[in-house]
C-alpha cells in the first residue's frame, strides 16, 4: 500500500484556500453597486418543458446558479416533521460511491459550493463554481442530484445539528409563544403550523429512507425553476444543465392549499414565563400579495414600523415614551393570503402602557393615513434602497428565483420601482384603512403586571 504524502494533500488544500478566498472576493464583487436597471434577466429554454433565467456577466470568473423545486415541509409525515429539512440540509452529505468526507473535500479543493435548503412551499440547491473548474463542477451537481449518497456519518452531523437547534427553540420564549399563537390562529393540524425544522421527538424518528423518499418525491425534471448568474453564455448553461434535468424523474407537484382561516381570539395568548421582561405580539388578516394596492401597503407599512427607528411606532413609543426596548410592524403578502403585526419587548410592568401607546398610534394610522411627506419619504427609500438586493451574485441569484416563485415576468426589475412611484397619497390612505382595521389578535409571553388590549 502507498503512503500517502503529506506534502501533496497539504498544497492541495492550499490551493483550495487560495481559490476559496479569490471565489469569496468575486462573489462579493460580482453586482455590487450596479442600478436594478442594469440586472437584464435572459429566458434560456433547457428542454421542451424547463426554461432558466440567467444573468449574464463576464466580468468575474464565477458562476452561480439556484435550483427551486416546489414542494417541501409541507409533505412531512406526521410525526416527521423535519424531514424535508434535514433532506435538503444533507443533500452535499456523499454522492454516487463517494462518502460524505470524499465528496465534499473534493468540491472544496476546487472551491465549489452545492449546498440544499428547504422551505415550506420549495426548496432549493445552491450552486457555485469558478469557471475554470466548469466541468468538474457540473459533474458533480449531476451526481449529487441523481444519486445523493446521505452518507449516514454526514447526516448524523447534521442531525445532531438539527436536535441541538429544537432544543434552542423549545427553551426561547418567543417560539414557545408563536408556537402557541398559531395553533390557535389556524389550527394545530393546518400544515403550515408543522414544525419546519421539527422537534425533540420527530428529528430522531427520521430514517434514511426518508431522505431518500423526498428526495424522489420533490426533485424531478418536471417541478423545478432555475436562476443562474455570473460568466455563463445561455448555449453554454443549456449545454450544462439539459443532460442532468434529463436524468431526473417526472414527480407530482403539491395541490395548492386552500387559504387559512383566521380565528377569532377570546383572549391573547398566554405564554408564564419567567423573566424580566414581556413580548407582545399582535397579528390581523390583509390581503396578498397579488392584491391591486400591494405596492401602497409596503408602503404604509414601511411608514408605520416596518422603516426602523424612524417610523411611527418607533417614534412614539421608543423615542418619546421610552416604554419600548425596540417595536416594529410589518405587512406579509403572501401568494393567497397576507397578515399584519406588530411585536415588542417591553418590562413586565410597562407591558400594559406600551400595548395602549402602541394601539393609539396604529388606530390613529388606520383612520388618517400618512401624510405626504411621509409617503415621499418612503418611496424614495424603498426605490433607493432597491439596489441592495443585487449586491453580490448570491443576493442576485435569490433574487431572480424569488421572482419566478411569485410569477412576476422576466424584465419586473426594469419597472419595479414605478409600481412605488404610482403610489399616491389617495392610494396611501385608503390603503392604511384597509390594512389596520381588522381585527387584531394578541399574544404575550412573560410575566407582565398587566394586558389588557380590549380597555
Amino acid at each position: 500500500m502507498k503512503t500517502p504524502n503529506p506534502c501533496v494533500r497539504t498544497a492541495a488544500r492550499s490551493k483550495a484556500t487560495i481559490i476559496a478566498a479569490t471565489v469569496a472576493v468575486l462573489t462579493a464583487l460580482i453586482g455590487m453597486g450596479q442600478p436594478a436597471n442594469a440586472i437584464d434577466i435572459q429566458v434560456v429554454p433547457i428542454n421542451e418543458e424547463v426554461d432558466a433565467w440567467l444573468v449574464e456577466d463576464h466580468s468575474n470568473p464565477l458562476i452561480t446558479l439556484k435550483f427551486g423545486f416546489e414542494g417541501g415541509s409541507r409533505w412531512d409525515e406526521p410525526g416527521k416533521e423535519g424531514t424535508a429539512s434535514l433532506a435538503f440540509g444533507s443533500i452535499n452529505e456523499g454522492a454516487g460511491d463517494m462518502d460524505a468526507e470524499t465528496f465534499l473535500g473534493r468540491l472544496q479543493d476546487e472551491a465549489v459550493s452545492i449546498v440544499g435548503s428547504a422551505g415550506f412551499k420549495w426548496s432549493s440547491i445552491s450552486f457555485q463554481t469558478p469557471t475554470a473548474s466548469m466541468d468538474f463542477a457540473f459533474e458533480q451537481l449531476e451526481t449529487m442530484m441523481t444519486d445523493p449518497a446521505f452518507d449516514p456519518e454526514g447526516v448524523e452531523r447534521m442531525r445532531r445539528d438539527a436536535l441541538a437547534g429544537a432544543a434552542q427553540r423549545a427553551r426561547a420564549p418567543g417560539g414557545q409563544l408563536g408556537d402557541a399563537f398559531y395553533d390557535a390562529l389556524w389550527g394545530e393540524n393546518d400544515p403550515r403550523n408543522r414544525k419546519f425544522s421539527g422537534d425533540l421527538d420527530s428529528i430522531p424518528a427520521i430514517t434514511q429512507a426518508d431522505l431518500f423518499a423526498l428526495k424522489d418525491r420533490v426533485i424531478g425534471r418536471n417541478n423545478v425553476i432555475i436562476a443562474a448568474v455570473g460568466d455563463i453564455t445561455p448555449d453554454e448553461l443549456r449545454r450544462r444543465v439539459a443532460p442532468i434535468l434529463a436524468r431526473l424523474p417526472v414527480v407530482t407537484p403539491p395541490e395548492d392549499l386552500q387559504p387559512p382561516v383566521f380565528a377569532s381570539f377570546d383572549a391573547p395568548i398566554a405564554i408564564d414565563f419567567e423573566q424580566t421582561q414581556t413580548i407582545v405580539y399582535a397579528l390581523a388578516p390583509a390581503f396578498p400579495r397579488t392584491d391591486p394596492d400591494n405596492y401602497a401597503a409596503r408602503v404604509v407599512s414601511h411608514i408605520l414600523g416596518a422603516g426602523g427607528l424612524g417610523s411611527r411606532l418607533s417614534e412614539r413609543v421608543r423615542n418619546q415614551l421610552g416604554l419600548v426596548y425596540g417595536i416594529n410592524s410589518s405587512y406579509s403578502g403572501g401568494e393567497d393570503y397576507g397578515t399584519v403585526s406588530f411585536n415588542f419587548a417591553t418590562a413586565n410592568e410597562a407591558a400594559d402602557e406600551a400595548l395602549d401607546a402602541t394601539l393609539e398610534v396604529w388606530r390613529d394610522f388606520a383612520e388618517n393615513g400618512p401624510t405626504a411627506g411621509e409617503v415621499e419619504e418612503a418611496i424614495d427609500y424603498l426605490t433607493g434602497s432597491y439596489s441592495n438586493y443585487f449586491l453580490n451574485s448570491n443576493d442576485v441569484v435569490d433574487y431572480v428565483l424569488s421572482i419566478r416563485i411569485q410569477d412576476l415576468p422576466p424584465d419586473f426589475p426594469t419597472f419595479r420601482n414605478d409600481l412605488f412611484r404610482s403610489v399616491t397619497l389617495e392610494d396611501a390612505q385608503r390603503t392604511a384603512r384597509r390594512l389596520f382595521s381588522e381585527e387584531l389578535r394578541y399574544g404575550f409571553v412573560g410575566q407582565p403586571t398587566a394586558f389588557t388590549p380590549e380597555e
